[in-house]
C-alpha cells in the first residue's frame, strides 16, 4: 500500500465530511487507506463516518487524546509506505496527493513533505518556518518583544521565510502538522509525535527529529490543499490558550533546558493573563 491518510477529528463533523469527500475524489489509483481517529466528539462525527464513509477505518479511543495522542493512534495503525497527517479542516485539490507522493518517490533524501496551502478564499497561507530559537521565543511571547522591536521584526522575517513566495520547492525546518506526508520508515525509526506536547509545537519537534536523521523536510509547491485554519481550537478557545502556553513551556524545556523554560514561564505571565482576560470579555459580549 502506498499511502495511509491519518485524520484526528474533534467536533468538526461537517468539515470532516468535506475533507473525506475530497480525498475520495482525488486519491485516484493510489493504493491507500484512510484512518480517522475521533477524539470523543459530541457532534456525531463518528456516526457520520460509519454511515457515509464505510471504507474509512475509524478509531474511537473514547476520550480526547488531543492532537498528538489521536494522530499517534492513527500512525501506529497505518500500513502505507507514506503516512499523510491531515487536519479535518482541509480540502484536497486534484493531483495534490499524487504530486507529493511522486516527490518522495523521486527524492530519497526527503523524509517528509508538505504542500502549498490556501485559505477558503484562495489567499496563500505562509506556512513553514524555521525552528524557533530561544531568542525568538523571548521576543515573540514576552514584553521583551515590544522593548526590542528593532530586533523582533528582522528575526520574524528570517523565522517565517518572508522573502520566499511559496511558489517554488524548498527544504524547510518546520512544516505544518495539518498537512505533513512522512515516510513510514522514518516514523518507525524516530517515533511519532511527542504526546507531552498536546496540541502545539509537535510538528516543530517531529520535523527536527526527521532532519536529525539527515533527511530533508520539503515544501512542494506543485500540490495545493485548502485549509480552514484553527477550526477545532476555535470551539474551545480559552482551553486552547491554556494548552498553548503549557505546550510552549514544555517545548522550551525540551530544547533549551529547565532554567530557560522557567525564565520564559515567568516572563509570559503578563501576556498569558491579558489573553485570558480578553477572551473572557469577548465571551461575555
Amino acid at each position: 500500500m502506498r499511502l495511509s491518510v491519518v485524520i484526528c477529528n474533534y467536533n468538526t463533523r461537517d468539515m470532516l465530511t468535506r475533507s473525506l469527500g475530497s480525498l475520495q475524489q482525488t486519491l485516484g489509483d493510489l493504493t491507500h487507506e484512510i484512518i480517522v481517529v475521533d477524539n470523543a466528539s459530541k457532534d456525531g462525527s463518528a456516526a457520520m463516518v460509519r454511515a457515509s464513509f464505510p471504507g474509512v477505518k475509524l478509531i474511537e479511543p473514547g476520550a480526547n487524546r488531543w492532537f498528538t495522542g489521536g494522530n499517534n493512534l492513527g500512525m501506529r495503525a497505518a500500513q502505507g509506505d507514506y503516512v499523510w497527517i491531515l487536519n479535518p479542516d482541509t480540502v484536497i485539490h486534484p493531483h495534490a496527493a499524487q504530486t507529493m507522493v511522486a516527490y518522495l518517490d523521486t527524492h530519497p533524501n526527503a523524509g517528509a513533505v508538505t504542500s502549498r496551502m490556501v485559505f477558503q478564499d484562495s489567499r496563500l497561507q505562509r506556512n513553514c518556518s524555521r525552528l524557533a530559537t530561544y531568542l525568538d521565543l523571548l521576543l515573540g511571547y514576552t514584553f521583551l518583544g515590544m522593548l526590542l522591536r528593532p530586533w523582533r521584526h528582522p528575526r520574524r522575517r528570517v523565522m517565517w521565510y518572508v522573502e520566499w513566495d511559496r511558489e517554488s520547492d524548498r527544504a524547510v525546518e518546520v512544516a505544518p502538522g495539518s498537512n505533513l506526508l512522512v515516510r513510514r520508515a522514518i516514523l518507525d525509526q524516530i517515533g511519532h509525535f511527542d504526546e507531552k506536547l498536546k496540541l502545539y509545537f509537535p510538528e516543530d519537534d517531529l520535523c527536527y527529529r526527521i532532519r536529525a536523521t539527515g533527511c530533508d523536510v520539503v515544501y512542494v509547491a506543485g500540490a495545493t490543499i485548502t485549509h480552514d485554519e484553527h477550526a477545532s481550537t476555535s470551539q474551545v478557545q480559552r482551553l486552547a490558550t491554556h494548552v498553548y502556553f503549557n505546550d510552549l513551556i514544555t517545548f522550551t524545556r525540551k530544547y533549551y533546558g529547565r532554567a530557560r523554560a522557567w525564565l520564559l514561564a515567568t516572563l509570559i505571565i503578563p501576556t498569558r493573563t491579558v489573553m485570558l482576560i480578553a477572551q473572557s470579555l469577548k465571551k461575555r459580549r
